[in-house]
Order: structure tokens, then C-alpha cells, then sequence
């Protein structure tokens, strides 16, 4: 079958989040406890409770999984890359015949060796860090989320990776590929630069959010919800997902002659601005002392 799911996977997503967060904003009052049990989580869950949905939801500490699962995949796709680009050794056919199941036999090699090489080593950096940000800096609370968000995190990394493989030179059979670094442009360069950046500040308030629920010896006291008023909290509700969205829309410049990989950053975005404006509503709901001022996702904006 000739038809690329890892593009449909992402669609799905983008379109189903947007639904959803529109239906909350006008409809939360009439949507069953079933639907909204499974859309929010966190510290946006709802508390009333539902025999069937409690028995689909995992701890929220288990997000530390996607970054234990998706680092050590991301090198292993790094020491493909290497071994096709550097030493030109034969791709196993499992390889060929995975790709094509989820992309389509029709893909084309559009990727250039160069790019996708500098994607997949800035992807190594940044999940390797978000691997030591959940396994050692994240404080997590007790609160839980629904098995298909779990599941979702897993999708989303094999998603990326798959995208990337399978438009690229070297991996679409009859395609030739040499990699030559000279060719990286500057624009791309200076792209990678603002998402190790990017990646960094996601770092630091992770740290700030860390430390607001610990004493100056670095003990854990608390778990419950306190505003954030450091770094880019000073000016925006969230952070972390800004930061997110910077770094898809650098990968989607680096990789800008791919077909898939730029619906990979159309769910992020739309995920990640959902999530930054449902943050910035709960701690207006939640704490008077909230700053007025704070914009949501895009600082002296929105």
C-alpha cells in the first residue's frame, strides 16, 4: 500500500489537538468526564472521577520513558547515518521495507546527506539533554495521564526519526548519497545554533521549576504548584514550550526540501501553543497573585 501514515500520523495529531482544545474553550461544561479525563492531565486534570478512565492512566513521571527510549534510538539512527555517509555500507533491507510500509513505496530521496546528518546530530544533543532533565532535574508530582498520551510520546519520536530516514539520500533505493559538510550553508548552521540554544533555555527553567520544589539543600519539599518567576517566566506562562517550537521550526528550515517532517512540526506547534495557553489560564484561575503582564507564548504579545 502506497501510503505515507508517519504524514497521516501527524495530521491526525495536529487536527485532533486543535479540535480539542477549541471544544474546551467553548464546550468544557457539556463534554463527558470520559473526554476530558483523557485530553488533560497534569496539573490540568480534571479531579472528578471516572471508573473506566483511572484504570487507563499511568503516572505523568513516566514522560522520563520517551527520553530513555528516544536518546539511545536517536544514536543508533546517528551511527546509521555514519555508516551509510562515511564508510557507504549497504543499508539492511528491513530497513528499506519499514520505510516504505509507513512512507510509501512512492517516497522520493529528498533530503541531502548534509542535512540530514546535522538533524540528527543536533536531535542526539537535544534529547540526550532531555533525557538528564527528566531522569535527574524533573520534580514530579503524583498526578497521572491517560495511556494514549503515553503512547502518543513514543509515536512521536520513531515519527521523527522515520521521517527523516526515509527521505533522505542513501535511503530510498536507487538513491546515492556522499556526504559532503562543505555544503552546509550558513543559514542552516546559524539554525542548529538557535535550537542548541533553544534546547539550553529549556534546561534552565526546567531548573527553575526544579528549584520550586526544593530547599537550598536541593531536598525535595514539595510537590505541589507555585509560579515560576525567573527567566522567560518574567514574561511568559510557557517557556519550555516556546522553546519547542523554536526548535522544530529550526529542523523544518534545515530540512526544508522534506515532504513528512514538516507535519512532525505542525503538531508540535500546535501542541505546544494548546498546552502553553492552558498553563497560562489554570495559574490565572488558580493563584491571585499572578502577574497580569505575562503573556502566554509569545513574549509582549500573545
Amino acid at each position: 500500500m502506497d501510503t505515507n501514515f508517519m504524514r497521516h500520523f501527524f495530521i491526525f495529531n495536529s487536527v485532533n489537538i486543535i479540535l480539542m482544545s477549541l471544544s474546551f474553550n467553548f464546550l468544557e461544561s457539556y463534554l463527558p468526564t470520559l473526554i476530558k479525563r483523557a485530553f488533560l492531565y497534569g496539573k490540568f486534570s480534571v479531579k472528578t472521577p471516572h471508573t473506566i478512565t483511572a484504570k487507563l492512566e499511568v503516572p505523568k513521571r513516566w514522560f522520563k520513558h520517551f527520553y530513555m527510549f528516544c536518546a539511545p534510538f536517536m544514536t543508533i539512527t546517528l551511527c546509521l547515518l555514519s555508516c551509510k555517509y562515511l564508510y557507504n555500507i549497504n543499508i539492511p533491507e528491513i530497513v528499506f521495507t519499514l520505510l516504505d510500509t509507513l512512507l510509501g513505496t512512492s517516497r522520493k530521496s529528498l533530503i541531502p546527506a548534509e542535512d540530514a546528518f546535522l538533524a540528527i546530530v543536533v536531535f542526539n544533543i537535544h534529547c540526550w539533554k532531555r533525557f538528564y532533565e527528566s531522569c535527574f532535574i524533573n520534580v514530579y508530582s503524583n498526578q497521572r495521564m491517560h495511556i494514549f498520551v503515553y503512547f502518543i510520546g513514543f509515536a512521536h519520536y520513531i515519527g521523527i526519526i522515520l521521517s527523516i530516514l526515509g527521505e533522505s539520500e542513501g535511503f530510498v533505493k536507487g538513491s546515492h548519497a556522499t556526504l559532503f559538510l562543505y555544503k552546509v550553508t550558513t543559514v542552516k548552521l546559524v539554525c542548529a545554533l538557535i535550537c542548541l540554544w533553544a534546547s539550553y533555555e529549556q534546561l534552565k527553567t526546567n531548573f527553575i521549576l526544579a528549584r520550586l520544589r526544593k530547599n537550598s539543600h536541593g531536598d525535595v519539599v514539595s510537590l505541589e504548584h507555585k509560579i515560576p518567576f525567573d527567566g522567560l517566566f518574567k514574561y511568559i506562562a510557557g517557556p519550555l514550550q516556546l522553546c519547542e517550537a523554536i526548535i522544530y521550526l529550526m529542523f523544518s528550515i534545515i530540512l526544508w526540501r522534506a515532504s513528512t517532517f514538516h507535519y512532525v512540526t505542525l503538531w508540535v506547534i500546535s501542541n505546544q501553543v494548546v498546552c502553553a495557553y492552558l498553563s497560562h489560564h489554570w495559574y490565572r484561575k488558580t493563584f491571585t497573585n499572578y502577574p497580569k503582564e505575562r503573556k502566554i507564548i509569545i513574549p509582549n504579545i500573545w
